[in-house]
C-alpha cells in the first residue's frame, strides 16, 4: 500500500499548567506540553496510530523536545492536520514564545516550523496564518453538525458515543478485533482491541469508560488522587497524573502503569477524531 498520497492527520496534546513549576527557572502557570498522540488516515483508507510522545522523566522541561518530535513526525508528509478545539494551536503558539526567550540552538528552526502549522492568537506578539495551519474539527461540529444524543454538548467525549450509537457502519467495523492487529489498524498501545461493545439495553458502551484499569496492586491512596473507578477519567486527570509523576516518589511499576494509562487515553483521543471523520465520510457515501 502506498503511503505517499494525501493523508489526513489527527493530533491531540496533553498539557499541564501549575502554580509551582515542575522545573527550575520556569514560570508559574507556564504551559507544559508533556504528551501527544498521532493517527493517520491514508488515501487508500488505511488507518494507523503512527506516533506518540510522553515525557515520563522527572525534572525535564519537555516543551522543546516535544516540538522537535512533533515536527519530525509531521514533516514526513504534507497531509491535512486536524485538531479538536483550540488547545493544540494555543499550546504551540505559547511554545513559540518560550522558544523566543530560550537559548536553544534550533529555536529559530522550531519557531519557523510552528508558524507553518498554526495561526497566531490574540496573545501572540506577532501575527501569522500558516500554510498548513491545523483544522479544528470542533468548529465543524459547532457550525454544521448536531446530534440529539450529545444533549447539546460539542465535547468530543459526548460526540463519540453519540455517533457510535447511530452508525451501523462503525458498529460493524469496530465490533471486531481489528484494532491493534498486524492486518488491521496499527496501534502502539492496544492489541486485538474491540472498540464496540454493547450494554444490556443495546446501546454502545462509552469507549472512554472501557479504558483498561491500571489498578494492579498499586497504592490505592495514590491512585485515588488521579483516577475515577481505576480509569484515567479525563484530561484533568491526565494533567494530575503527570503532576503526580513529577512531584511524587514512586516505584518504577507505578510510573510505568500511569504512563501506560496516559498513552492509551491520548491514543483514544486521536482515534475518536478518526471515528468522527469516518462517520461523516459514511454519511457522504465515500467509505
Amino acid at each position: 500500500m502506498q503511503k505517499n498520497g494525501p493523508t489526513e492527520i489527527f493530533i491531540d496534546f496533553e498539557t499541564s499548567v501549575v502554580a509551582i513549576p515542575f522545573n527550575k527557572e520556569r514560570r508559574p502557570y507556564e504551559q507544559v506540553a508533556f504528551q501527544f498522540s498521532h493517527h493517520i488516515v491514508y488515501e487508500d483508507g488505511r488507518i494507523e496510530h503512527t506516533n506518540q510522545y510522553l515525557n515520563n522523566k522527572v525534572g525535564i522541561f519537555p516543551n522543546f523536545e516535544f516540538v522537535r518530535e512533533l515536527k519530525r513526525v509531521l514533516e514526513k508528509d504534507q497531509g491535512t492536520i486536524f485538531r479538536y478545539h483550540n488547545h493544540e494551536n494555543t499550546v504551540l503558539c505559547q511554545i513559540y514564545e518560550q522558544l523566543g526567550r530560550s537559548d536553544e540552538s534550533d529555536a529559530d528552526q522550531l519557531k519557523a516550523w510552528i508558524r507553518t502549522v498554526t495561526t497566531s492568537t490574540d496573545k501572540s506578539e506577532e501575527e501569522w496564518n500558516g500554510d498548513r495551519s491545523m483544522i479544528d474539527l470542533s468548529k465543524i461540529v459547532r457550525l454544521y453538525f448536531y446530534h440529539p444524543l450529545t444533549n447539546g454538548s460539542n465535547s468530543l467525549k459526548m460526540v463519540l458515543p453519540a455517533i457510535l450509537n447511530t452508525s451501523n457502519t462503525l458498529k460493524s467495523l469496530y465490533s471486531k478485533p481489528i484494532y491493534g492487529t498486524r492486518n488491521g489498524i496499527k496501534s502502539l498501545n492496544f492489541q486485538n482491541w474491540v472498540w464496540i461493545e454493547f450494554n444490556e439495553d443495546g446501546t454502545v458502551k462509552d469507549p472512554y469508560k472501557r479504558l483498561q484499569s491500571i489498578y494492579n496492586g498499586l497504592d490505592r491512596n495514590q491512585l485515588d488522587l488521579i483516577m475515577e473507578n481505576d480509569e484515567l477519567a479525563d484530561g484533568g486527570a491526565a494533567m494530575t497524573a503527570y503532576a503526580m509523576m513529577q512531584f511524587t516518589e514512586m516505584e518504577e511499576k507505578e510510573r510505568s502503569a500511569i504512563c501506560s494509562a496516559l498513552l492509551r487515553y491520548c491514543e483514544l483521543d486521536t482515534f475518536a477524531m478518526v471515528l468522527l471523520y469516518q462517520y461523516w465520510a459514511d454519511l457522504l457515501g465515500i467509505i
